[in-house]
């Protein structure tokens, strides 16, 4: 592709999963996507029937294109999309799995490339060093070397066309993590994650978690990431919540030559089958046994059209989760039908510290909490180290899951009182001011997991503290920093509540509305004067994002935030909080709400960084 490189614009989001979309010289792809494989010699299916199935986009091999005479001909006069017979998108591999299936290939790297690029490859692959699972760390680490110098030789194609970078590294995630920063740093514009197929076929998923968590974490945002053979409907929600965009596989042809047919659960033998599942497309057309009596070519051609079928509607359903943000319960329900599956969902929780912050400070829906490896989620994880240091007395008897703290308790004992209190959230001991904020409130428990009080309460005599203030003071705190709250909130403002539910809603100063509670998650919603104070309280570009002066004349007038447009920002940034934005003079401009973390906002290039909810006039 000549012109501009391939950037993810995100359009939705669940921590590392994500709705997308980026633009070829064929056409857009929407993420999380499929490339079915397609072998320019066998004709399983029609394109047109892959269409309907949902096809948007293919693979096909550039090596098996250029070895046949007829082929290479023909790609090289009409054009790899008049070869196939496709209009859209069409990424090429370069031979590397051939290489590793069969030895050594007859071409070379960057002839390999240019190749590629005069047929109208839209995504075009070096011939990297595949890493098999069984490679020593010495050799993976070689293979590592060899491909960052491989995607060297091309650089100079790079810079107008979009070239992948694999990232390799064997099952080593140290290696995972150099090979990504290396392929990320560089003109590669597709990442895609190699070496992985052997896991697959053998359900090493647990493996394939270290593999995809520490390959993406190190990989430019902007970049798509690309599972090279992961297309079985099982393991993809997965995947895409660890942060993987795009997929490829010839698994619908595959398992059909064997009689196999694709579920989202896994893989069934068409012997076995009593009844075709009402999705599939063949039910209506054929039963099952009529099926098994179809001649072998045929049978292949229909199962085929069932897995794809099988495919897709995961995907679809991927998304649709992501959109209402609940891929990750979708995923640990699902771990549940295969212990490979759930190996891996346990794996994924050891690393619930490192993904925290990429994860929003709040969702649409409730936290769905199981047993106890739910509350080892990120969602958890975040809330599970708020307390701070010194005794807590515990006040869990005094607060009911959905109405709160009990008014007797606030007026008796904690305004009475100079003592820290918490409440306990499944295994979780949290300081009762998070009582109202999300997850806390907005959680759904299985009823073994409500825990009953540790402690008894001592009551004291007189009021010595207002407990909606001491509130609103710790949410500054966790949203902001430690000190915002006392330099938001003075003992001079004045805090307003709900009628009907006794819920804070506003919080004013002086006449000024500083900010405000949300009601669907229980946090902080700034306003400019309060951005003004919480800045005071904020050293460099802490809860800060820079733009150009060009952008902050339009946030000023409340107009979102382009990612294009940053100049920097707080790395520490979570989705969905409160940040000021400020011109490069560090004036505020605009307060609002971030839709990605910090580390993203230097990493995207297309798209709303930032929705504008106060602005200077």
């Amino acid at each position: 592709m000549q012109g501009e490189k391939i950037t993810v614009e995100i359009l939705g989001r669940e921590g590392l999963a994500r709705i997308g979309r980026f633009r070829t010289a064929h056409g857009v792809i929407n993420t999380p996507n499929i490339m079915p494989v397609i072998n320019p010699n066998i004709n399983t299916m029609s394109i047109d029937a892959m269409k309907r199935a949902g096809m948007t986009c293919l693979i096909t091999n550039s090596y098996i294109i250029r070895r046949s005479p007829a082929l290479r001909e023909k790609a090289l006069r009409d054009g790899l999309h008049s070869l196939i017979g496709f209009d859209g998108p069409i990424m090429t591999d370069s031979g590397t799995f051939q290489s590793y299936v069969y030895g050594d290939v007859e071409f070379q790297n960057r002839d390999t490339v240019e190749f590629q690029l005069n047929i109208g490859s839209d995504i075009s692959t070096i011939l990297d060093i595949f890493s098999t699972p069984d490679d020593t760390w010495n050799k993976a680490e070689d293979a590592v070397k060899m491909t960052a110098e491989r995607f060297a030789e091309v650089d100079d194609l790079a810079e107008t066309h979009d070239i992948s970078g694999p990232i390799q590294g064997s099952i080593y995630p140290d290696l995972r993590k150099i090979s990504a920063s290396l392929m990320s740093s560089g003109k590669a514009s597709y990442l895609p994650i190699g070496g992985v197929v052997p896991l697959l076929e053998q359900y090493r998923y647990a493996e394939l978690v270290d593999i995809i968590i520490n390959s993406k974490l190190n990989s430019d945002f902007s970049k798509p990431i690309h599972l090279f053979g992961g297309g079985h409907p099982m393991f993809m929600g997965m995947a895409v919540l660890l942060g993987v965009d795009m997929f490829d596989s010839a698994s619908y042809v595959k398992y059909a030559k064997d009689d196999r047919m694709l579920y989202p659960e896994g893989t069934r033998d068409l012997k076995d089958i009593m009844e075709l599942p009402y999705w599939s497309p063949l039910r209506g057309r054929y039963t099952a046994e009529e099926l098994r009596k179809e001649p072998a070519d045929s049978r292949k051609s229909l199962i085929a059209v069932h897995n794809l079928a099988a495919i897709y509607m995961e995907l679809s359903e991927i998304r649709e989760r992501i959109h209402e943000q609940t891929l990750w319960q979708y995923v640990e329900a699902r771990s549940r039908s295969h212990p490979a599956l759930f190996e891996a969902f346990k794996r994924i929780l050891l690393y619930s510290g490192k993904i925290e912050k990429y994860v929003e400070l709040y969702r649409k829906p409730p936290f769905m909490a199981f047993d106890d490896l739910s509350m080892m989620s990120p969602y958890a994880s975040r809330v599970r180290n708020i307390k701070g240091s010194g005794e807590y007395v515990d006040a869990t008897a005094y607060y009911s899951y959905g109405m709160g703290l009990s008014e007797k308790f606030i007026k008796e004992i904690y305004e009475k009182t100079q003592d820290k209190y918490s409440i306990m959230w499944g295994d979780i001991e949290i300081p009762v001011e998070l009582e109202e904020s999300y997850p806390v409130q907005q959680s759904i428990f299985a009823k073994n997991m409500l825990n009953s009080p540790k402690k008894y309460l001592n009551r004291g005599e007189s009021t010595l503290r207002n407990y909606n203030l001491e509130k609103i003071r710790f949410l500054a705190d966790y949203q902001f920093g430690a000190g915002s709250g006392k330099n938001l909130f003075p003992d001079s403002c004045q805090i307003m509540v709900s009628r009907s539910t006794g819920r804070i809603r506003t919080i004013e100063d002086a006449g000024k509305i500083l900010a405000t509670m949300r009601v669907h998650d229980g946090y902080l919603a700034l306003t400019m004067e309060g951005g003004e104070r919480i800045m005071k309280n904020s050293p460099g570009m802490k809860n800060r994002v820079m733009v150009m002066d060009e952008s902050a004349t339009f946030n000023a007038q409340g107009k979102s935030v382009f990612f294009n447009f940053i100049l920097d920002c707080d790395m520490d940034i979570i989705p969905y909080n409160e940040v000021l934005v400020v011109d490069p003079s560090d004036n505020l401009v605009a307060v609002g709400k971030a839709l990605t973390s910090g580390i993203e906002m230097k990493q995207y290039r297309k798209g709303v960084a930032v929705i504008i909810n106060h602005h200077r006039k």
